[in-house]
């Protein structure tokens, strides 16, 4: 089903997978660039029935980074569509205003505007409350954002009422104090949207209208679902399909990271299709062809939609079709934590989103040489992709037996699949590239010595930190734990785990543990003042899963020692022991040492570069681009 055809009004589309708006920042003039053309065109190439682009209605309502109605030259979307339909792939472009989400700092000459003077619990900046000339002016500039779009050539376009931008915030009581007749207490705030939809669709004539909504606010004292059929329903004259969301993007309900199941908020869809007589689309956590298939099989929906998935794979759509390994979205929500800081948006796992054009102008080399890459983890694999797609005879030489080095350890929590499953798509990927790959093989100076390759890449990673701490016992490593390498011993009648370090790690071992074991007492103890410092919206339901399940947090207390199976701490200058049947090890991790390696290559005079936590200690997705961001700015002829 997911690969038969279907129409939305006049607009015929080859299968039911949508690539949704995605603001990605690359707009930097008033024409689109080849790069995001480029951006857009692989991903029609990769197999989406269409693909939607983020145009903001006015400067008022623009995000950094993002194209705008009142500007955008015409031909240049005529361009993308054209590209896009080489590939019988639409063009969908998203009419969007951002409303009170923004900073506005550093781009933009326009003061927010919202329904009412509430600052965003996101951005914190306070915006103006809409006086009639802006009402009336935004949804003039929405109409003629829309009839630019249909003047272009675009397929269809959708307008945003989702998410907590600006025609959003007019339904929620929260956001919307009017006193007047686009005020909440009038009609539930619908009045505004409505008329703006209606304007729309009055200048666009049958040109398809998508629109976009939350399926409810999430939020408390925010609008449900009841509220988001009743708004439907009224729009319904107007518009063709639905595209329905989970919650907005400050909801303490977590929306699109690793945390939420697949398809968690497909039921919204479902529920609203039982209500209006047309189309919906599904979409949050779409990010494979199984869940899709049961989404449509279920009538849940008529057509999925997925952001991320695609900027992940641009071939996704196909790798799905053809039952093919894709290269999975981790949920890590790299992008949309840089999209909220104003940055252009990246793929954690995908380095090459957003530079396909850069990625053209690349050429292969003129003759054939060695590169030599030692290491297996995330910078390992990447760096000999990159190595081997320039052209270069390829050897991974690492001393692990299996490939991904400490990604395997991070697939061992609980709803971290994804992260096994880029280990076997980068294995793949390196075989289908005649990479030679070495396991359980140290790298030596005479294997070095004796290869003379033209490029060795140095990604040997990191190795955990012991704090100095007073007594006899060491303690356990959570990478040990988490590699099956240490037992820990039963729980005794008082007794608890003890995890030192309330970062990613600490966390994420004390997850697993509860995984393995759900009766396990366990306290995690952190000097900071809060857990997960570094991790923004990721650490927020992980923190939350854990206390629900009774693990503890002492935060602000510093670990002194470990002795006699008891955790010594300090709390504001005074002294505690935290009886303890095992203390885990989450404290950091360090370069391993890599001068048996360097040496070599400087007598003999061999070029070698480092990347990952050779380079620099980071995560995974820091190793990933570390790497090919070697193969971008060094020179290798």
């Amino acid at each position: 089903m997911l690969y038969s055809s279907f129409k939305i009004r006049n607009l015929e589309l080859k299968n039911r997978w949508i690539m949704l708006a995605l603001h990605t920042g690359y707009a930097q003039r008033n024409t689109i660039s080849e790069r995001e053309i480029s951006f857009y065109e692989e991903r029609a190439k990769g197999g989406a029935a269409a693909v939607t682009m983020v145009l903001a209605v006015n400067e008022a309502g623009s995000l950094r980074g993002m194209h705008q109605g009142k500007i955008l030259e015409m031909e240049s979307l005529r361009q993308l569509a054209n590209q896009l339909h080489q590939y019988d792939c639409k063009l969908i472009v998203q009419l969007f205003h951002c409303g009170r989400n923004d900073s506005k700092k550093g781009h933009g000459t326009k003061a927010l505007l919202a329904p009412s003077a509430v600052p965003s619990i996101i951005y914190k900046a306070e915006p103006m409350e809409m006086d009639e000339a802006e009402l009336a002016g935004t949804k003039e500039d929405f109409a003629f954002a829309g009839e630019l779009c249909k003047n272009a050539g675009v397929d269809a376009i959708e307008i945003s009422a989702s998410a907590g931008y600006l025609l959003s915030e007019f339904l929620s009581p929260l956001t919307n104090q009017r006193k007047d007749d686009y005020g909440y207490e009038t009609h539930g705030g619908m009045g505004f949207p409505l008329e703006v939809i209606r304007t729309v669709r009055e200048r666009v004539g049958d040109l398809p209208i998508l629109l976009k909504v939350s399926g409810a606010q999430m939020v408390d004292g925010g609008y449900g679902l009841e509220d988001t059929i009743s708004f439907c329903r009224l729009a319904e004259e107007y518009i063709d399909c639905v595209t329905v969301t989970g919650g907005w993007h400050e909801s303490p309900v977590e929306q699109i990271s690793y945390h939420v199941e697949k398809g968690a908020y497909a039921p919204f869809a479902g529920v609203l299709k039982k209500y209006i007589a047309l189309p919906v689309i599904a979409c949050n956590r779409i990010h494979d062809g199984e869940t899709a298939e049961r989404l449509l099989a279920e009538k849940q929906c008529d057509l999925v939609g997925s952001a991320r998935a695609f900027l992940a794979d641009p071939q996704f759509s196909n790798r799905v079709e053809k039952k093919e390994r894709f290269l999975p979205c981790q949920g890590c929500n790299r992008c949309i934590t840089r999209v909220l800081k104003g940055q252009e948006v990246i793929c954690g796992f995908n380095p090459e989103a957003g530079n396909e054009y850069f990625e053209k102008q690349r050429r292969k080399i003129a003759t054939r040489k060695e590169v030599v890459v030692v290491g297996g983890g995330p910078a390992g694999m990447e760096a000999a992709k990159k190595a081997a797609e320039r052209g270069f005879m390829t050897t991974l030489i690492t001393e692990e037996k299996t490939l991904g080095g400490q990604l395997n350890l991070a697939a061992k929590p609980p709803k971290k699949e994804a992260m096994g499953e880029y280990i076997a798509y980068m294995e793949e990927v390196l075989k289908n590239l005649n990479v030679n790959v070495l396991l359980g093989q140290k790298c030596s100076e005479e294997f070095l010595i004796e290869k003379k390759p033209y490029f060795t890449v140095i990604a040997t990673g990191s190795q955990p930190v012991r704090p100095k701490m007073d007594g006899e016992e060491k303690g356990i490593f959570a990478n040990d734990v988490l590699a099956g390498k240490a037992s820990l011993p039963p729980q005794s009648s008082e007794g608890q785990i003890v995890i030192i370090g309330g970062g990613f790690v600490g966390l994420e071992t004390a997850a697993y543990i509860m995984k393995m074991d759900a009766q396990r007492r366990i306290k995690i103890v952190e000097s900071q003042d809060a857990f997960g410092k570094g991790l923004g919206a990721l650490s927020r339901p992980l923190i939350s899963s854990l206390r629900s399940k009774g693990v503890q947090f002492m935060s602000d207390t510093n670990v002194d020692g470990l002795e006699g199976g008891k955790v010594l701490v300090s709390i504001g200058g005074q002294k505690y022991f935290l009886q303890a049947d095992a203390a885990i090890l989450a404290t950091g991790v360090t370069a391993r040492e890599f001068g048996y390696l360097t040496m070599p290559l400087m007598d003999e005079r061999l070029s070698y570069a480092l990347v990952g936590d050779a380079e620099k200690v980071g995560d995974g997705a820091d190793a990933v681009h570390s790497a090919y961001e070697l193969f971008t700015r060094v020179y290798l002829a």
